[in-house]
């Protein structure tokens, strides 16, 4: 694969700087039809970049530059290698490589197996924007000696968990921390039926332990590259996802022996001990408590030896918190996650440092190359792209406007995201929409909070609230 070269920059972290991975795969069905074979979901512009341009400038930042892009599949592999060819102007030297097409996460990690070669090994989701510190989570790691380090933040407004009274809380990331931040347990809504039963080797291990419900799990990672290849080699490919199955693997191991207990014990000895400590109990309580603790905890995937075992052990699985300050989002769906993250790159207090670039004395962001016809006007918090072309008397408020998109006279753009060459004609009111690649919105339209498809055509005088208008499929 071709690679883009870098220019020097100054090193930040040591000369044993690790590698990095970026995975660009999955979540294609919660962006609907802005999703196509020709644009993949981590390709989808947000500002004036490409979603996976964010994950790339993380690790440009730590020095982390010797960077694999894994995409699901030849034909997503090659749309990202052209723009890393034609595009790309960072420092990272990446190389682009394909994954099977049904590819997850811990897939990504195994796809690039034989290229690792560094003691540690950086691997980010490719629609995480951060302005999290990432020498600060490689310091954590080198000082903790962990098998990985694991970035958590506080959620975004618009993304906090729902609550409700008997019910576990809905769309929760479960963390259990040790005082010092070692990460016991991690789990997700579905491993949780209203109530949370923790392991009886933990709790003797780390009597002190916070469960935490209101964090977003970044996927920002710092791993041992070995034990990590290890413990995905010796699962037989079961283990598919690194937040829902690796790391909770990673986390639960440390509690597979000690030097103080009587040898190693696999996790098998470990649900057999459970048993034996238990109260007495009925047995249907006992086997669902199993089967609770197995989605809690994962499948007992991994049979290595003792020495395996006994390395994996040693390395803490580590959580690090990030900032209150620091700016953490990924844009895992289009509504409300890609649509708010849009709108807050806009904003005076964010913009400036995830973009990339400075701001204007109007707090907006608006490329040089840009047409303003008379009257028109565009207000703070937005975004416009290279090669727009605003008619007269435009309003634009509060929007992102992707390159080489064609916004006529007298429309009206409030809260809303008119992506890459769309074109909306005069007369136009659109309010909290999506407008997505070369769609063509006619003459007159009003639409609020609706989804255009890419290239779809809306016809002139519509009126829509709340549609996706895309073409049906047979």
């Amino acid at each position: 694969a071709t690679r883009s070269r870098a220019s020097a920059v100054s090193r930040s972290m040591t000369s044993s700087s690790p590698q990095g991975v970026v995975f660009a795969l999955g979540g294609e069905k919660k962006f609907g039809s802005l999703v196509t074979r020709d644009a993949p979901r981590c390709s989808l512009e947000l500002g004036f970049q490409p979603m996976v341009w964010y994950a790339l400038r993380t690790l440009e930042n730590a020095n982390v530059l010797d960077v694999f892009l894994v995409a699901a599949g030849e034909v997503n592999a090659g749309r990202f290698q052209t723009w890393v060819t034609e595009s790309y102007k960072g420092a990272c030297v990446i190389q682009v490589v394909a994954a099977p097409e049904d590819a997850d996460s811990a897939d990504a990690l195994r796809a690039v197996q034989e290229k690792l070669t560094t003691q540690n090994v950086c691997v980010v989701s490719g629609d995480l924007v951060t302005d999290v510190s990432l020498d600060d989570v490689w310091q954590t790691h080198v000082t903790k000696n962990a098998s990985a380090t694991c970035v958590y933040a506080k959620r975004r407004a618009w993304n906090t968990v729902e609550t409700k009274t008997g019910r576990p809380p809905k769309g929760a990331t479960y963390v259990g921390l040790s005082p010092d931040h070692h990460l016991l347990f991690a789990g997700d809504e579905d491993d949780v039926d209203k109530i949370l039963k923790l392991r009886r080797p933990m709790l003797r291990r780390a009597p002190q332990l916070t469960v935490r419900t209101d964090l977003l799990d970044a996927q920002l990672y710092v791993f041992h590259t070995q034990t990590v290849m290890t413990l995905l080699t010796e699962s037989n490919n079961k283990m598919k996802s690194i937040q829902l199955d690796l790391v909770p693997a990673l986390a639960r191991r440390r509690f597979a022996g000690s030097a103080g207990d009587e040898g190693l014990k696999s996790e098998e000895n470990f649900k057999n001990a459970d048993a034996d400590a238990s109260d007495t109990t009925a047995n249907s309580e006992a086997s669902d408590s199993t089967e609770l603790m197995a989605a809690v905890f994962g499948e007992s995937t991994i049979r290595g030896d003792d020495e395996s075992v006994a390395n994996v052990a040693s390395r803490p699985c580590v959580a690090y918190l990030a900032p209150d300050r620091a700016y953490c989002a990924r844009a895992e769906t289009l509504s409300p996650a890609y649509f708010e993250i849009a709108r807050e790159l806009a904003s005076a207090d964010a913009a400036a440092h995830l973009l990339g670039r400075p701001g204007s004395k109007y707090e907006n962001f608006v490329d040089v190359d840009v047409t303003i016809g008379a009257k028109s006007t565009v207000g703070p918090g937005c975004i416009v792209g290279t090669g727009v072309v605003l008619g007269e008397k435009c309003s634009v408020k509060r929007s992102v406007v992707g390159a080489g998109a064609s916004i006529g006279s007298g429309v009206k753009l409030i809260n809303s995201v008119v992506m890459r060459g769309a074109v909306v004609e005069d007369g136009c009111v659109i309010q909290g929409s999506v407008v997505g690649q070369r769609a063509v919105v006619g003459t007159g339209t009003s639409l609020r909070e609706c989804l255009v498809a890419q290239e779809y055509e809306v016809d002139e005088g519509e009126d829509f609230r709340g549609e996706t208008l895309a073409e049906k499929r047979h």
